[in-house]
Order: C-alpha cells, then sequence, then structure tokens
C-alpha cells in the first residue's frame, strides 16, 4: 500500500489471503502504522485464517525506530516483550536485525524461507485431512533496521540515517528542520 490513510495494509492482506487459497501475501507494516486503531485491530484477523481453505498472512513488521518526528513504542520495545505481545496475538515471530546489508540479505531470507515453510506445512496438514493440527501459530517477521538505512547518513551535518528526518523529508529541508522534532 502506497500512500493515503495509514493502518489498512493488514486488513487487506488478510482479504486477499481469504480470497486465494493458494496465496501467501507478505505484508510490511511499519512500526509507525502499526499505532494507527485500524492496523492494531488487524493483527486478529489471523484468528479467522483456515489452512485448509484459505491463503496466508505473512506480516513483516518493519521497526526503525521513528515516525514522521516521534519514537514509536514498537520500535523501543524489546523482543522479548514483542515475542510475547505477538505470541498472545496468534503468531510466531521470527526475528531479523541489523544495519549492514550484505550480513542483513542472508539473514532475511533464510527468515522467509523459514517462514514459507512453515506456511507450507499447516495447509499441507489440514488440506491432506490429517489429524487437527489445532490453531496454528503463523509465522511473522520483525525486521529492525535503522531509519533511512542505506541513504545519507547525515546531511549538512544533521544525522539522517537512523534518525526521524529520514521519513520522507526531501534532503534540502535537513536545512529547515530545526523546530521539527
Amino acid at each position: 500500500m502506497k500512500g493515503g490513510e495509514l493502518g489498512y495494509s493488514l486488513a487487506h492482506a488478510f482479504g486477499a489471503a481469504f480470497d486465494h487459497p493458494e496465496l501467501i501475501v507478505p505484508c510490511v507494516i511499519g512500526d509507525g502504522e502499526a499505532e494507527t486503531g485500524p492496523l492494531a485491530s488487524s493483527w486478529h484477523g489471523i484468528k479467522f485464517l483456515n489452512p485448509a481453505r484459505d491463503g496466508a498472512v505473512l506480516p513483516i513488521l518493519h521497526l526503525n525506530g521513528y515516525k514522521i518526528a516521534n519514537p514509536t513504542i514498537l520500535g523501543r520495545s524489546s523482543d522479548e516483550d514483542l515475542r510475547q505481545l505477538f505470541s498472545g496475538y496468534g503468531y510466531e515471530p521470527l526475528f531479523v536485525s541489523g544495519d549492514q546489508p550484505e550480513k542483513m540479505h542472508p539473514l532475511m531470507a533464510q527468515a522467509l524461507d523459514n517462514a514459507f515453510s512453515k506456511i507450507a506445512a499447516f495447509q499441507q496438514q489440514a488440506r491432506a485431512g490429517k489429524a487437527s493440527i489445532g490453531v496454528p501459530r503463523w509465522p511473522m517477521i520483525v525486521l529492525r533496521s535503522p531509519k533511512g538505512w542505506t541513504g545519507p547518513k547525515t546531511v549538512d551535518g544533521k544525522k539522517v540515517e537512523g534518525f526521524w528526518r529520514a521519513h520522507q523529508v526531501p534532503v534540502a529541508a535537513c536545512r529547515e528542520d530545526e523546530g521539527h522534532r
């Protein structure tokens, strides 16, 4: 989802999965969007997924610590707190963290492979009519990387990467943002 009002990406992903049994819908959710009301309630869509007849949703919660001008709650939460929160919703969080692309790419690929394998196993068991697998603990990925990652680290002596200035703020505007916090 690009542009418009934030908060509906996960609900749309669940809608697509309910309509297409063979579809796995990766849904990237920023930590700023995760603080909206519609998104906060959308996490519960997983309770309606039936691996025997529905597709699947793979939420990818991208934590970079900032929304437009402030820190985010989930971005400041510990991995253990996030594990407990999302486990309570019915997910199995897989964590990928770092700031070096050459190290992060294989870690993310491994997390995706792991998630897709778990989803396929749930669906195969349920669709083969094997003993009830119960309610699956669907995988999700929690991706931690710096805000503005791989962009300029500073502009005109002001911090950009890993800071709120990296949020859709034109580089030229960095000179005029002293009052923006």
